[in-house]
């Protein structure tokens, strides 16, 4: 009669834990992803194209030969629209470039001040360069994030 009890209690406990043991582990991914639909105005003109990058650290945003997502676009009605989807919530900073003859780079004047507008996330500015990450980053923490960026 014991061992009728014990192995009751054996069966009870596997029909209870077999699910636990035998289950797959958990595929969906929880890192949230958003979409960053951005709406960059201030073109002169529809010449040359629009270079977009999106930076996702402070190390790639400060070096020039790299960037997180880059894109080239081109210009409509003085305007570019962008939208980059599935993207992890976090930090990220944008630079614009109205790269108006293609040849791929911020053309400046003899003195080094630009000649080609330009535009950074949150209109951030800096003196004598780039604004820093601290300027230019937002956190993107939301299904969809909408934002204008204004070159100048």
């Amino acid at each position: 009669m014991k061992y009728y009890i014990l192995i009751l209690l054996v069966l009870i406990a596997f029909i209870f834990l077999s699910p636990k043991l035998f289950s797959q582990p958990n595929q969906t991914d929880s890192t949230q992803l958003g979409r960053i639909m951005v709406t960059i105005v201030g073109f002169e003109n529809n010449e040359g194209d629009c270079r977009f990058a999106l930076n996702n650290s402070e190390e790639i945003y400060e070096r020039e030969d790299t960037v997180f997502i880059g894109l080239v676009l081109p210009i409509i009605n003085d305007t570019v629209e962008v939208i980059l989807d599935s993207l992890p919530y976090g930090w990220y900073a944008i630079k614009v470039l109205h790269d108006e003859n293609r040849n791929t780079e911020l053309d400046t004047d003899f003195l080094g001040i630009p000649s080609e507008n330009y535009g950074y996330s949150n209109d951030a500015s800096g003196w004598f360069g780039p604004p820093r990450w601290e300027k230019a980053k937002f956190l993107l923490n939301q299904e969809v994030l909408k934002m204008e960026i204004e070159v100048d």
